[in-house]
């Protein structure tokens, strides 16, 4: 049961709530419901028939709660008839009044170590798991509820709380029964009073509540005190003790309120934190909510149109720092320049190392020429022997009859090379465009669904138009591809640049020649072949590369980056 005290100046008044916290499997719900029992209560003296009713609405989830609103327990065994004897869910008694304190406490089922029913011992565990779950929130103050009939080192709740506050700084003891304290045994309890045994921070304090008789009779709660009060200024030892502050349930009260106050005030920063937090958030979800809508379909979507189109020109612009399409554009130009790198020949001469044979290895994507050893960066390359290309000569020579005239180098052979490497250039391109469109597809249709969000069937309508656009912006740029591949394959060897030809080869021939001059072989026409393949092949595919990434750009219709 929860009880809420409210300081108000309205007149005294009682609300009664029903709250579930679990299901009927006894799981906890992530949102709890708090449902009115009843309307308010303007008579203290009904506060306590009308929780017994709410008690029995929660005892009995499979009858709608309102049935119980007006019960009447005339029935002894009214409890037996209950379809739960026990319940996690929660009794909310909220009280305002001007002479209310501000307080809040939870009441929890006393914790029972034997039933007289075998099926009801599995209430025990129970009620210790829902006491130890409230009392184990280190913010909240655990008020332990001690009889003086029974040894203290007996009582559960004493256990139960050191266990969750070891230290004792949240835990307040409350003496109930003084009554019933044997004589000659009073200075164990006062010693605990003292604070001399079983220490707790916040100390111990004693009440005299009604007797069952009293409760029975219906005693008002100013006649409880009265006998209170009677009760400890007349009997021994405490009429005499001088902690008097901490005897009775108006100085319990007044201690309450005072750790509540103190409680808040430490929660004050946590609080105003959490606001903070909440109010931003709320204001992000307000500046998410779309404009408000004019009275115009044709002006609406005239500007959302214009809004998408702004959205993905700064997408292929670069513009207010919107460059994630462009790196992942980049990302797959740098592939595509990568796996088609991946294709080229390397070409292998056979030289001797301390007697034993060894190739150096000539690559044209070295920005200077320089023999190096096989490494496991060309191992999965073409690898073009000097015997290999011997023998292509000698075929091309045998197809020109050009074998009888000296120093004459067939240029069918180096172009036969050229032709054999250039048949792979096609599908590393084609990769690239097809990676290409499914990100602009992507980014794109997320840009429409941003802006369109609104108007779902707009949304479908528009994605069509975008990807039918897209592509036949693809279908230009594989004829782009296709008109250069056909045109790189089917016609001769070709440049404009002869004089970076002629250096290029230059280089590429003039490392060669030291290669098999410092094995004491004369230069042949087979390292001419070499060098002239080496040279044409690293302009072509440069520049290949470049007009096929261009033909993304301009068939796909891609501005060109600032």
């Amino acid at each position: 049961m929860e009880l809420r005290l409210i300081e108000s100046p309205e007149t005294w008044s009682c609300q009664v709530s029903l709250r579930k916290e679990y299901d009927e499997n006894e799981k906890h719900l992530s949102n709890p419901i708090e449902t009115k029992f009843g309307g308010p209560i303007d008579d203290p003296d009904k506060v306590e028939l009308m929780a017994r009713r709410a008690q029995k609405a929660l005892l009995n989830p499979i009858t709608k709660s309102n049935e119980y609103i007006n019960w009447d327990f005339k029935d002894k065994d009214d409890s037996q008839l209950n379809n739960l004897k026990f319940t996690k869910n929660v009794v909310c008694i909220e009280i305002k009044g001007s002479d209310v304190p501000n307080l809040s406490l939870i009441d929890l089922p006393g914790i029972i170590r034997h039933t007289e029913k075998i099926e009801d011992k599995k209430f025990i565990p129970l009620t210790e798991e829902l006491v130890k779950e409230y009392i184990k929130n280190e913010k909240s103050i655990i008020i332990a509820t001690i009889s003086c009939k029974d040894e203290i080192d007996n009582q559960a709740v004493v256990t139960l709380a050191k266990e969750a506050d070891p230290l004792g700084v949240r835990t307040l003891g409350v003496l109930t029964k003084p009554e019933m304290i044997e004589k000659g045994t009073h200075n164990i309890w006062l010693r605990i009073m003292r604070g001399e045994a079983h220490q707790l921070e916040l100390g111990y304090y004693v009440v005299k509540n009604p007797t069952k008789v009293q409760r029975a009779e219906n005693i008002k709660s100013e006649e409880a005190r009265l006998i209170e009060n009677e009760f400890f200024e007349q009997e021994e030892p405490w009429n005499s003790f001088y902690l008097r502050e901490r005897i009775g349930v108006k100085n319990l009260q007044n201690k309450l309120s005072e750790l509540l106050i103190e409680a808040i005030k430490r929660g004050l920063p946590d609080i105003r934190k959490n606001v903070e937090d909440k109010l931003n958030k709320t204001f992000q979800d307000l500046g998410k909510l779309p404009i408000q809508l004019s009275d115009s379909p044709r002006i609406e979507l005239f500007r959302m149109v214009k809004n998408c189109s702004k959205i993905i020109k700064e997408k292929t612009t670069c513009s207010n720092d919107q460059t994630e399409l462009w790196k992942l554009l980049n990302d797959q130009f740098a592939q595509f320049k990568e796996e088609f790198c991946a294709l080229r020949p390397v070409f292998l001469i056979r030289t001797s190392f301390i007697g034993r044979p060894r190739d150096e290895t000539f690559d044209i994507l070295e920005d200077f020429i320089e023999n190096r050893k096989n490494n496991a960066s060309t191992d999965r390359l073409q690898q073009i022997t000097e015997v290999q290309v011997t023998e292509i000569i000698r075929n091309s020579c045998r197809r020109l009859l050009t074998g009888s005239i000296p120093d004459l180098i067939p240029y069918s052979a180096a172009r036969t090379m050229i032709q054999e490497n250039q048949v792979k250039w096609e599908k590393p391109a084609m990769n690239c465009l097809n990676a290409v469109y499914e990100i602009m597809i992507k980014s794109v249709c997320e840009t429409i669904e941003t802006t369109f969000s609104r108007f779902p069937g707009l949304v479908g309508r528009m994605e069509y138009k975008v990807r039918t656009w897209l592509e036949e912006c693809k279908k230009q740029t594989i004829d782009q591809i296709n008109f250069m591949y056909k045109m790189e394959r089917t016609t001769y060897p070709f440049t404009l640049d002869k004089h970076r030809m002629t250096v290029i080869k230059k280089e590429y021939l003039n490392s060669l020649h030291r290669t098999v001059r410092n094995e004491n072989r004369n230069p042949t026409e087979t390292l001419e072949v070499m060098a002239l393949v080496m040279a044409y092949l690293k302009i072509s595919i440069k520049r290949y590369t470049d007009v096929v990434s261009i033909g993304f750009r301009k068939g796909s219709g891609y501005p060109r980056v600032p």
